[in-house]
């Protein structure tokens, strides 16, 4: 395997700085290969899924939820405790931090890393959420593809020991590609990529994620994948004055959304904070899940099929909005409980049994409305866009799965009329919340992310005085004059930073006496202090008020072992080439 990367380093990459024909062939070539391989996890992704539901349910596909009424209850009750069981012993055993990965550690990776995951917590979450899906759970499985396609993408970059801008670029590949090859849409796929993993729009990133992209879509249409969810009736737009009710319906979808957010955020919450294990957690969890699965089948795993026939219009209003909020309360009890999965399957389904319900609710007051269908379109629009937080990738995917214009101005007004109503009533969304929850800011520019990668060692110097807390007054004042200085940095003869001197403060000591004492008594703590874990993002905002040359860098705050000092000016100078640097990737 090494011999093989070293042989493929060498004749596609022999200067990856250099803009040649040779660099050009190997983003292309990688990106290929990144995008295959997240099409083919994707779909093996859910192909795992209907073994699952054969294996334990007995049906997929088509008859599946048919058949769920001719499971006995038992049957039906305990599948989710004994997956809500094993999905915590794959977390507990298998998985790095023994939690669930997903789309936020691939933005974490990004906006905050190196553009590094592993592969074995994308294996391992994958995994967990095939049990999760296949034994019940109220979760997504396109949140899971997109991290394996990530996880995937950083495998390749790893293997290939690239750069840490190549490593973000292969892992908004793999990105691109679950998403394209999960919706048969390539350009969701590029623009999903860059809207809520990278963060910005890149010149440099947009050849090979396109390509990945591209080449996940033609996979899915070779092997005849065709996503259910959006085998619509023939609808269109009947009047334009409805425009006017799909922005009202954006605002219910986006406090829609906001609720299921919130929800899941405070039943998660809830269940750590119980006294008990968090096997016992699972199995409480499993078991009233398992309750209201029996009593709302409908709630079981994806509900793909049952969003299908609410577009088909094959629910009363009544029934959907009882759907809502028992999807709510199956989803909520799901995360709490340790299943793992992602967060948009629920969101569509919520978008689509509430925007259809809407639109039955218009078409009753009024027969001049268009069909219920499309205002479950709208509503499900609404609803994702808010909780992934990429309206544009939203629209995108409208308009490419079902080719209708006017359709994807309609879903355009309710994202819109959405997010600007309830953008302040929530995080931009869940996955933003899941970072902010671990401590980490995903809201970052590209030039900041540049220097959150760059260490504050990197700009060490050693150009400084050093005294020692045994000199007096008059050998430091000897020490700085010599070396022309005006700051003395004093340690102790275990190389413990103790304080600083001014120049000014020595030189204004005539008298004999004093001059003879130990310098230990004139110290100044100093303003600032950096060590040498942090980044130059970070020196570079505790230094935004400080006013000098220079501060001391030490190992860290505990042992205060001096190694350097790191000079203001060389902060700025490394925040200017970062600015240029993004500047020159983004024209």
């Amino acid at each position: 395997m090494r011999h093989i990367v070293a042989t493929a380093k060498t004749l596609f990459m022999p200067d990856y700085s250099q803009n040649n024909l040779r660099d050009i062939l190997f983003q292309a070539l990688i990106a290929a290969c990144v995008g295959a391989a997240s099409a083919y996890a994707s779909l093996f992704f859910l192909w795992a899924i209907d073994q699952m539901h054969q294996l334990l349910v007995g049906a997929k596909g088509e008859a599946f939820y048919t058949h769920l009424e001719n499971i006995p209850v038992w049957q039906l009750f305990l599948l989710p405790v004994l997956g809500a069981i094993t999905v915590r012993l794959i977390i507990q055993y298998g998985m790095p931090e023994q939690r669930h990965h997903g789309p936020a550690d691939a933005i974490a990776a990004v906006r905050n890393g190196k553009g590094l995951l592993s592969i074995r917590a994308g294996i391992g979450s994958a995994t967990a959420s095939i049990v999760s899906i296949g034994s019940g759970a109220s979760v997504g499985r396109y949140g899971p593809a997109v991290h394996l396609g990530a996880s995937l993408g950083s495998w390749f970059s790893q293997l290939l020991k690239l750069s840490p801008e190549q490593n973000k670029t292969l892992l908004a590949c793999g990105v691109a590609g679950a998403i394209s090859a999960s919706f048969s849409a390539p350009l969701a796929g590029l623009v999903f990529a860059h809207e809520a993993i990278l963060g910005r729009f890149g010149y440099r990133s947009i050849m090979p994620i396109a390509i990945a992209s591209v080449v996940a879509s033609t996979i899915a249409h070779i092997h005849d994948f065709d996503n259910i969810i959006f085998m619509l009736p023939e609808i269109s737009i009947t009047a334009n004055w409805e425009y006017l009710l799909f922005a009202l319906l954006g605002v219910i979808g986006g406090a829609l959304a906001v609720l299921y957010m919130a929800s899941m955020h405070q039943a998660t919450q809830f269940a750590q904070n119980l006294p008990i294990s968090a096997m016992a957690r699972a199995a409480l969890g499993g078991m009233i899940l398992g309750g209201i699965i029996v009593i709302f089948p409908q709630t079981f795993g994806l509900g793909e099929h049952i969003i299908r026939d609410a577009l088909h219009l094959q629910f009363a209003m009544s029934t959907l909005a009882l759907l809502v909020l028992v999807k709510l309360l199956a989803t909520s009890v799901s995360f709490a409980a340790g299943f793992s999965g992602g967060i948009f399957g629920p969101a569509l389904f919520l978008g689509a049994m509430a925007g259809t319900a809407f639109g039955l609710a218009m078409h009753e007051a009024t027969e001049l409305t268009s069909s219920p269908a499309v205002y479950g379109v709208v509503g499900m629009g609404a609803v994702i866009s808010r909780v992934i937080g990429a309206p544009i990738t939203t629209i995108l995917i409208v308009f490419e799965l079902t080719g209708n214009y006017s359709l994807m101005t309609a879903v355009m007004v309710s994202v819109v009329a959405g997010g600007t109503v309830t953008r302040q009533l929530f995080n931009q969304s869940y996955f933003y919340h899941q970072l902010r929850m671990r401590g980490i800011a995903p809201e970052t520019t590209a030039t900041e992310q540049t220097l959150h990668e760059v260490p504050v060692s990197a700009l060490t110097s050693n150009s400084f005085v050093k005294l020692t807390d045994t000199m007096t007054v008059s050998t430091a004042r000897s020490q700085i004059i010599d070396h022309s200085s005006d700051t003395g940095y004093v340690v102790d003869s275990n190389n413990r930073l103790l304080g600083i001197v001014h120049a000014s403060d020595l030189l204004a000591i005539d008298d004999k006496e004093q001059q003879s004492k130990p310098i230990t008594g004139i110290l100044i703590t100093p303003p600032v202090v950096l060590t040498e874990t942090m980044s130059v993002h970070t020196a570079y905002l505790k230094l935004k008020d400080f006013k000098g040359a220079a501060v001391p860098l030490v190992g860290d705050f505990e042992t205060l072992q001096m190694r350097g000092i790191v000079y203001v000016s060389d902060l700025v100078s490394a925040s200017l080439q970062a600015f240029k640097k993004n500047r020159e990737n983004s024209d």
